[in-house]
């Protein structure tokens, strides 16, 4: 939807095909018996990227903080600015005596890894700023930048390895390992599993529900002219000939196609017949190592009605609540 607004903003002719009735994927929201769910995501990041998007597209969007608190059994912790780290720290080691020096040596890498993120997302994405006509952006906040990205995406790149494996190394207790890591899926990247800090304090929810950001996209989209085909699923794409097929065998013809759905699907369903012999073999190539392998954890999403005002959950916790029952973990 991102994508297609900006193509249709320059006067791209854009058709988007959505399979769903609504559009936005997991950036959804819906109602049933008077109660209001997300349909996926439960909070947006900014991350330098989302609210300059929004100017840019001419998007007015009501947004609150999305606070965050952290529960294991009976510990509860309302994380509210970097101090709450010290809080998490002094929580972690009531719940695992005999692991202080353990849970010391991740904290530091944590606070580590914290200011890595205040120089990745230290200034406002740049793909979103007029270089030419912004000098100040691009001489006071830049150039400065640029030199402390480059020496940070080097730190980065050395904490690549998947976090269990990671923290293996220094936790002797694997269910005080298991609580840090278990807010991602399984492998993650250390950096960015050892990041939740940083982005549990950049939840922003938008008033109306995370569905209202796709909305707003999406009424921009067709304001400038773009159209939707709802409910319609590709089943062909014909690369040499420049066309997808619908299920109801209904072609459209494309100058350039942008897919923004599942992969396998996409190599399962491509024509390639027309192109060079080479073409044909690196894409069979390409689809044969994607098709053999499978996808990571899935999510599994329970939606609870609970005939309780707002004020009983508020004296336990924040809105967006991590919770594990016990601190054996996962």
């Amino acid at each position: 939807m991102t994508c297609a607004a900006y193509l249709a903003k320059e006067g791209q002719n854009v058709l988007l095909i959505e399979k769903n009735r609504e559009c936005g994927g997991l950036v959804n929201s819906f109602s049933r018996d008077g109660f209001q769910f997300e349909a996926g995501i439960r909070a947006l990041e900014n991350a330098g990227i989302i609210f300059p998007m929004l100017r840019e597209l001419g998007i007015g969007l009501e947004v609150v903080k999305s606070p965050v608190s952290v529960g294991v059994e009976k510990e509860i912790l309302h994380i509210e600015d970097i101090h709450s780290l010290t809080a998490y720290q002094e929580l972690l080691k009531r719940l695992y005596p005999g692991s202080e020096g353990d849970i010391d040596q991740v904290i530091r890498v944590i606070r580590k890894v914290m200011k890595h993120m205040d120089v990745l997302y230290g200034i406002e994405n740049p793909n979103f700023k007029d270089l030419k006509s912004d000098r100040k952006y691009l001489f006071k906040a830049l150039l400065p930048w640029l030199p402390k990205f480059l020496f940070t995406i080097g730190k980065i790149n050395r904490m690549n390895m998947p976090v269990e494996p990671y923290l293996d190394r220094m936790i002797e207790n694997r269910s005080l390992r298991d609580i840090i890591s278990q807010h991602f899926f399984r492998n993650t990247p250390t950096f960015f599993a050892l990041s939740y800090f940083s982005l549990y304090l950049d939840y922003f929810y938008p008033k109306g529900g995370v569905g209202k950001l796709a909305s707003a996209v999406e009424e921009k989209f067709l304001g400038w002219g773009g159209e939707i085909i709802r409910e319609t699923v590709v089943e062909k794409v014909s690369a040499y000939l420049h066309t997808v097929t619908d299920q109801n065998q209904v072609n459209y013809r494309y100058e350039n196609l942008v897919w923004a759905a599942d992969l396998k699907t996409f190599y399962g369903i491509t024509d390639t017949g027309g192109y060079a012999a080479r073409i044909r073999s690196a894409f069979e190539q390409t689809k044969s190592r994607l098709l053999e392998k499978r996808g990571g954890d899935s999510v599994y999403t329970l939606f609870v009605e609970v005939d309780e005002p707002p004020e009983s959950f508020q004296k336990i916790a924040h809105g967006h609540f991590f919770y594990s029952p016990s601190k054996q973990g996962l």
